[in-house]
């Protein structure tokens, strides 16, 4: 059994609030510093969560809101090397993760049941769930937190 949609949208929110902390403790000269060889850099994380982020309140919305859509996959990588070649501001991403996050979690705190069963089909070929989702936000984000203070201790 899933979650409650409560419980989905509480440990989202608490994951994006932990990691604009997180980013908030990056001390400005570490912002660029790659964390190994190939590795990223605080503000790559930064872009590469709000960017992410932004793409799964997508597809959550596309499942929500159509019949059994196409989920079309993505490059991230593609995405930290533009981000990282433009080199803006983190508190750009944090500001669209903050105000994406507030729209899904408002999303996500008002599933129904039969909301929380709705499908899309990933284009690598398996199915995702409205719940299956929620949850997969809040650990995208978590895992980036956790990233960026192994980032901080080093």
């Amino acid at each position: 059994m899933h979650a409650s949609p409560e419980e989905l949208a509480e440990r989202y929110l608490g994951a994006v609030e932990s990691f604009v902390e997180a980013l908030r403790s990056v001390p400005p000269e570490n912002m660029d510093r790659i964390e190994k060889p190939g590795g990223w850099s605080p503000r790559d994380v930064a872009f590469h969560a709000a960017d992410v982020d932004q793409m799964l309140g997508l597809r959550l919305r596309r499942i929500l809101g159509e019949d059994y859509p196409e989920l079309a996959g993505a490059d991230t990588q593609a995405g930290v090397g533009l981000f990282r070649r433009a080199r803006l501001a983190t508190s750009m991403a944090m500001d669209a993760l903050l105000a994406t996050s507030a729209l899904h979690t408002a999303l996500i705190e008002n599933l129904g049941e039969d909301d929380m069963r709705r499908k899309g089909r990933h284009s690598e070929g398996h199915d995702v769930s409205a719940a299956d989702l929620a949850a997969f936000m809040a650990m995208h984000v978590e895992a980036h937190t956790r990233q960026l203070k192994r980032m901080l201790r080093k």
